[in-house]
């Protein structure tokens, strides 16, 4: 009897020895997934295979986004995230994808355009501003809170593109001996804001083929192309398609203006090691990241920013398209398509592009 009850005492420690460890492990691995579940959420950790980005799926998607897709104001909204946002993470992440992706090019002594590169000492920080990527707006915040510009000009809808050109000749590194150069490429912060080209085109198509003087060559350029090919003389009615028959027929003037050139080709990431790519579908975040650095707060970013965002998301133009001019739009962008999706991989499944 004695010798039973010891034994059903050691069974029963046993099984709770058992139960504890079990229920340990369980605790363990719950633990662990939900730590490294928060880390995949925030930034996809693997390469992205370029094959991946040079699919049929790519062109093939651009005929338009689902009937309930998200429109340019949701994805700002939505990427704004509210789970804690690693901007060292993240940027580590950055950095091994762009030197992956540069390795094996030639363009690694390509220097960046001067007159695009806005510089600090105070702060050690530069960033490369690009057109139809957020840039007046981070101008406008740089230059009011350097005294360049009034804080007026934040309250205006429109702007004094000749005032900010003013602002720029005096902070940016087209002026500044080889030597300067060398040193705020070599040791300040860096950051760029970067937009998927498709959207950025669609932008760039918006801004200057309409009530726009200064590029009206482009709306010429148009209507010239489509009275060539046996159009109605008399119409001066331009879209988005007779804009990119425009653009695929190649001309020099737009192809070498600097809304239409890929950022790539701007800003020469293989060559300047940049510390942040900020994504224009996560505007407000990012923009913050080089506010923080030059000390701005909130009342030097012109709000008119947000309400004159777009809603209509830029593939629906892409559907008015045929499937050759999707194919080679997509072609003439492909390496900054692939830049792009290998920066922002959550954004790939986004744009289905």
């Amino acid at each position: 009897g004695g010798f039973r009850c010891v034994l059903s005492d050691m069974i029963a420690r046993s099984r709770r020895c058992y139960i504890y460890v079990a229920c340990t492990l369980l605790l363990t691995m719950g633990a662990y997934v939900l730590f490294h579940s928060g880390i995949i959420n925030q930034v996809t950790t693997r390469a992205l295979p370029l094959a991946e980005l040079r699919g049929e799926e790519a062109i093939n998607d651009l005929s338009g986004p689902d009937p309930e897709g998200p429109t340019d104001m949701d994805m700002a909204d939505s990427t704004v995230e509210t789970e804690a946002f690693d901007l060292e993470v993240v940027s580590k992440f950055q950095r091994e994808q762009v030197d992956a992706y540069c390795r094996d090019r030639n363009d690694t002594g390509a220097w960046p355009l001067d007159s695009l590169m806005i510089w600090n000492k105070e702060s050690k920080t530069v960033f490369c501003y690009v057109p139809k990527g957020g840039c007046i707006s981070l101008l406008l915040m740089f230059m009011t809170k350097k005294g360049y510009m009034p804080m007026s000009v934040l309250e205006k809808k429109g702007y004094d593109w000749s005032a900010i050109e003013a602002a720029i000749s005096r902070t940016n590194l087209e002026a500044k001996s080889q030597s300067l150069k060398k040193e705020v490429i070599d040791n300040y912060y860096k950051f760029i804001m970067y937009r998927n080209p498709l959207d950025r085109l669609v932008s760039a198509y918006k801004d200057k083929t309409f009530n726009n003087s200064y590029y009206s060559w482009i709306k010429d350029g148009i209507l010239s192309l489509k009275k060539r090919k046996g159009g109605a003389s008399s119409s001066t009615e331009v879209n988005f398609l007779g804009f990119v028959e425009y653009f695929l027929s190649r001309p020099d003037k737009l192809l070498s203006d600097i809304h239409f050139l890929p950022i790539q080709r701007l800003c020469h990431p293989c060559h300047v090691r940049y510390d942040y790519y900020g994504n224009f579908d996560s505007f407000e975040r990012d923009a913050h990241i080089l506010m923080d650095r030059f000390g701005a707060t909130d009342e030097y970013l012109r709000p008119s920013y947000y309400s004159s965002a777009s809603t209509t998301h830029y593939e629906d133009y892409y559907k008015l398209l045929s499937e050759d001019q999707r194919r080679s739009i997509f072609n003439y962008y492909k390496e900054e398509l692939e830049f792009y999706y290998l920066l922002f991989p959550k954004e790939r499944g986004i744009h289905k592009s």
